[in-house]
């Protein structure tokens, strides 16, 4: 049986961030997030951006959506669509994204192998880009505390969707935040979450990813030492490693990249 939806075009309140007395901040760029006002409701809300399940939490005593845009998204027109429950009816809700332009970051890496990988390593890492890929689509209904604390302290170097080249050969731009801070600084988890992979990776070093709920995820590398267990449930602010100087680095600092409906945005949109 054909079966006939209606389409509810519902151009979307999309929030100031001056509204907002806590959690993420909107940023309509690439490597950014929309935020989204959905209607009230006491149905479980299934939302998709790109056929992805996107975040909905409450902020500010309102039901929204909390969408990632991908650093390879053009500017232009986007929607989310979805619906409440098991509702047949699919509301549409629009938002536009502008174009960014990120600068671009020169490093020197001593060791070359870390940029150019022999053939004897290539089979290592592809198994790990297929644990890591894996790791980063990892899913749950785990409702999210979007309200994140800063994972380590040290020095914010605003390095995120900078196109890199390394020693003389370009690069993906960079996917995460960069900290810069001693060897051996505790790394404490964001928020609540749940220990999804970890281990010694060709480029990030000792790294752990951590999921938070609907999509959200943290990886954290360059480590020096891990303190958590695969399959670990994990508290905000629970220690999860140290900062370190592990894998493709110049120098100790923690990795930390944060994933939305299986895109990597601007961790900076989740602090205070």
């Amino acid at each position: 049986m054909r079966v006939t939806i209606q389409f509810l075009l519902i151009w979307a309140l999309v929030l100031p961030a001056s509204e907002l007395i806590a959690g993420p901040r909107q940023s309509l760029v690439p490597g950014g997030i929309a935020l989204i006002e959905l209607d009230r409701s006491d149905k479980t809300p299934h939302f998709y951006f790109k056929g992805k399940p996107v975040l909905v939490a409450t902020l500010d005593d309102k039901f929204v959506a909390i969408v990632g845009l991908p650093l390879n998204l053009k500017p232009g027109e986007y929607h989310i669509s979805g619906h409440w429950g098991n509702e047949k009816a699919l509301q549409k809700k629009f938002f536009s994204v502008v174009g960014k332009e990120y600068t671009t970051q020169y490093i020197n890496i001593e060791d070359d192998r870390k940029v150019n990988p022999y053939a004897s390593d290539m089979a290592r890492i592809w198994a790990e880009q297929k644990r890591q890929r894996k790791a980063k689509s990892h899913y749950s209904d785990t409702p999210v505390d979007v309200n994140f604390i800063q994972p380590t302290q040290g020095i914010l170097t605003g390095s995120f969707g900078r196109r890199r080249i390394f020693n003389g050969e370009a690069r993906r731009p960079h996917s995460g935040m960069d900290i810069a801070a001693d060897q051996g600084v505790p790394v404490l988890s964001p928020a609540d979450g749940k220990v999804v992979e970890l281990g010694d990776f060709f480029f990030s070093g000792n790294l752990v990813y951590v999921h938070h709920g609907q999509g959200v995820t943290s990886l954290f590398a360059h480590m020096s030492e891990i303190n958590v267990e695969l399959g670990q449930a994990v508290k905000k602010g629970q220690l999860i490693g140290k900062v370190g100087a592990t894998g493709r680095v110049t120098g100790p600092h923690l990795h930390w990249s944060l994933g939305l409906n299986g895109a990597w945005i601007d961790p900076a949109l989740f602090l205070p």
